[in-house]
């Protein structure tokens, strides 16, 4: 990794992570369904520690997309329920982070 683009946290996903799992999902994040992808592992860290979430919380999370927040909300000890519209992300699920559940919106 180089200096411009730094190894996330273990356990959080970095830019080259949420580029690699976007290539492999062939996605993009669209306006359409105003999504971004969180690739700042300390953007992560921030809004867990904001939301103050602890172990044995439950969080609902809307939009997980490839997992950022996700992974962070989980490494509190937390479940997270995630709820996902983008049939081809929610497709993309379920990925190893642990307590997770994840749905897509039917139809």
């Amino acid at each position: 990794m180089t200096a411009d683009n730094p190894p996330a946290q273990p356990g959080l996903l970095g830019p080259a992570e949420i580029r690699e799992l976007a290539a492999e999902l062939d996605v993009r994040p669209t306006k359409k369904l105003g999504q971004n992808f969180v690739h700042d592992a300390n953007t992560v860290r921030r809004i867990v520690d904001l939301a103050a979430v602890d172990a044995g919380d439950v969080v609902l999370e809307v939009g997980p997309g490839l997992g950022s927040l996700t992974l962070g909300l989980l490494a509190t000890g937390s479940e997270v329920v995630a709820v996902e519209i983008d049939p081809v992300l929610a497709a993309g699920w379920p990925r190893p982070h642990g307590r997770t559940h994840r749905r897509r919106r039917p139809g």
